[in-house]
């Protein structure tokens, strides 16, 4: 039995219904030129965080000792051998 109803929508339920106007080129290449200026800001921002991740590093690939005296590794502590204690005997009952 076919539907009966006023419409074919109800309330907030509606059908998806076609566009109005087909997709024109022009709007296809603003979308196109949008998304070569997105990828180009994306290229300038990386390149521009390599770059000052790599100046903020670069005093520590060029620096020296510290003044004074030169930085030399210090000599491995001796082991120490630490006896245990004598073992001591449960009281009997």
């Amino acid at each position: 039995m076919p539907h009966s109803g006023p419409s074919v929508s109800r309330g907030h339920l509606r059908l998806a219904t076609l566009p109005a106007a087909p997709h024109r080129a022009e709007r296809r290449l603003v979308l196109f030129v949008r998304a070569a200026a997105a990828a180009l800001a994306m290229l300038w921002l990386t390149a521009a965080a390599w770059l000052s991740a790599a100046l903020a590093l670069a005093p520590l690939a060029f620096r020296r000792a510290p003044l004074g005296r030169r930085v030399s590794p210090m000599p491995p502590r001796e082991a120490r051998v630490i006896p245990f204690q004598p073992r001591r005997q449960a009281l009997t009952r």
